[in-house]
């Protein structure tokens, strides 16, 4: 699955690591930081409210 985000750089990736890791598995998760809408895409058996939940933790949800 992937979905939008606001994770913008290194030091984003850096913030919500920890969790995500924990929630989708290291390595399981990626985001292109490069695209406008930074694409975070990780597996279809993750609860994408459970991602949504590290997101806006940091603040990190994508607008609608």
């Amino acid at each position: 699955m992937t979905i939008d985000s606001k994770i913008n750089c290194g030091g984003c990736i850096a913030k919500v690591q920890g969790d995500l890791d924990a929630l989708c598995g290291s390595g399981n998760w990626s985001v292109d930081t490069t695209v406008a809408n930074k694409p975070l895409t990780f597996s279809d058996d993750v609860d994408v409210d459970d991602v949504l939940d590290v997101l806006e933790k940091y603040n990190m949800v994508a607008d609608e």
